[in-house]
């Protein structure tokens, strides 16, 4: 593994870079490492023609520079990057040590025979992307931020890391039409074993939660490690002893200091630190607009209602009136909402089915959708929250999507995610270090791509669960 939790083109060594391109030198600043290679170093290009003309060079001492400094991406950096050599990376995970037998043999018995359970996976590396681009002017005024081809390099460098911080919660790899594979690798909420899960059905988190999380945890052979959270709800962690501790001791100035963030707590299974993080927002609030500059094309209707054959969980939100809307997605964009919003009343006698929902591609489908998002309302509420994904079971006009919504997320609220942060367990397995790969100039323009390949693995589906439904207000 490259060092420094990084993944470098040493380790692609006896595989070749795949560019022909040896590996950057290590830079002192990072302005020195953004600069190179788009025009600060035109004598060394030059005469170039052809494929040699698109250089192509590592980022990945700019990327340690901005990682270790940006507080926003915390599970990125601590994540251990190994190499990837294919495109369809294959693993083991270790399912049993054998049968439950009590192992006593009478003597001079042969023991019985036990089998390891094994299960094969394979995870498809994805490809995150983005282009910039700044015009020739651009470069030759003064500009009041500095080198603007470094400036542009560094936001597309933040810019890829905030989208892998985001994705490795809440990728979905299936988030494509029927049959296909989605552009997204899975991110935790979808690698994590679906029972090992503590539903908080709308309360606040609790000291006695992360005990019986970290209970499952063990009972699992893991010892939980990290609680990624959302700050809103470290803050009303927090908030719970703040009253229980009122001596206020002086600074070492002199003045008072106020206030307690718990960083740390105490488990039957050891200790478990907090790792407040940003891209753990509660549920997404529907869209007022659409999003992106190609957004697929808006679904032509929904319809939805109680359906008595399906079980479902509305007991713990209760009776009342939820509104329904849904819109079309893809990675071009997202579509404004249906225009046709859907009100389903339960009574009480309908809190254990779920709803059921029909959603109708329009009649004139200019941009297909990948797949779509469903919003709804808390009980008698008129804000609707993003509440789960669905894959387009059809793309063709007039074709249907059906979807059936047990209340497994309830809208206004937040998830955060418990276990050990170890490689043997985690880890995210990179293709090639992040890259910056020169475009053809075909106009007074440099553009340029930052491209990052890989896919996380999580070894024991078991050794990490989630709490979700987290309310952070008391």
């Amino acid at each position: 593994m490259g060092s420094g939790n990084m993944v470098s083109m040493n380790d692609y060594v006896n595989f070749g870079d795949g560019f022909g391109v040896a590996s950057a030198l290590d830079v002192a600043e990072l302005n020195k490492a953004l600069t190179s290679g788009a025009y600060a170093q035109a004598s060394g290009v030059a005469g170039q023609v052809n494929g040699a003309a698109l250089q192509v060079e590592s980022l990945e001492n700019s990327l340690k520079v901005l990682t270790y400094s940006d507080e926003h991406v915390k599970f990125w950096k601590k994540i251990a990057k190994v190499p990837a050599y294919s495109t369809v990376e294959e693993y083991n995970q270790l399912i049993s040590y054998g049968s439950d037998n009590t192992g006593f043999v009478p003597e001079g018995i042969l023991p019985e025979e036990e089998d390891s359970e094994y299960r094969r996976q394979a995870s498809f590396v994805k490809f995150l992307g983005t282009t910039r681009s700044v015009t020739h002017p651009m470069t030759l005024v003064r500009s009041a931020h500095g080198d603007v081809i470094a400036l542009e390099n560094q936001n597309g460098i933040l810019w890829i890391m905030k989208k892998a911080e985001d994705a490795l919660f809440w990728g979905n790899s299936k988030l494509a039409p029927a049959g296909q594979e989605g552009f997204q690798f899975d991110g935790l909420d979808q690698l994590i074993h679906k029972d090992n899960v503590i539903d908080l059905k709308g309360r606040e988190l609790r000291p006695e939660d992360i005990n019986d999380a970290a209970q499952m945890i063990l009972d699992n052979y893991g010892v939980a490690s990290d609680l990624y959270m959302p700050y809103d709800v470290l803050s009303v962690f927090s908030q719970e002893y703040f009253p229980k501790e009122r001596i206020i001791m002086p600074t070492t100035s002199g003045g008072y200091q106020a206030g307690v963030v718990v960083n740390k707590f105490q488990t039957q299974g050891g200790e478990v630190a907090f790792q407040p993080d940003i891209f753990l927002r509660k549920t997404v609030p529907m869209p007022t607009s659409a999003i992106g500059k190609e957004p697929p094309t808006a679904p032509g209707n929904l319809a939805a209602a109680v359906d008595t054959g399906q079980t479902g969980d509305f007991g713990k939100t209760g009776a009342g009136t939820y509104t329904y809307y849904v819109t079309a997605a893809s990675r071009k964009g997202e579509s404004t909402p249906c225009t046709v919003k859907v009100d389903v009343a339960l009574t009480s006698g309908d809190l254990d089915k779920a709803i059921k929902l029909t959603i109708s591609n329009s009649a004139s489908m200019i941009s297909p959708p990948d797949y779509f998002k469903v919003y709804r309302t808390e009980v008698n509420g008129d804000k609707a929250y993003h509440i789960m994904d669905v894959p387009a079971a059809s793309v063709a006009a007039g074709g249907q999507t059906i979807v059936y919504d047990v209340n497994y997320r309830i809208p206004n609220t937040y998830t955060a995610f418990m276990g050990e942060f170890t490689e043997d367990v985690i880890c995210f397995k990179q293709l090639a270090p992040m890259m910056k790969m020169d475009l053809a100039i075909v106009a007074p323009r440099y553009s340029w791509m930052i491209l990052l390949y890989g896919v996380p693995q999580l070894y024991a589906p078991k050794k990490w669960m989630r709490f979700v439904n987290i309310k952070a207000k008391l």
